[in-house]
């Protein structure tokens, strides 16, 4: 009975590696560009970092 679970394991396990290299190539293929951020959201993200500073 142990033997039918680890070839259940071992066949989930191969379908995920399938499943991660087909994402990594579609990764691959599809560079995504960093963008600047806008000034409203720079005056944000310095809002955020400085509540993340003080503990808040």
């Amino acid at each position: 009975m142990a033997v039918g679970r680890e070839a259940l394991l071992y066949k989930e396990l191969r379908e995920l590696r399938t499943i991660l290299e087909r994402i990594e190539a579609l990764l691959e293929e599809r560079p995504i560009g960093i963008e600047e951020p806008l000034p409203d959201e720079i005056e944000v993200i310095r809002k955020y970092e400085g509540r993340e500073r003080k503990g808040g």
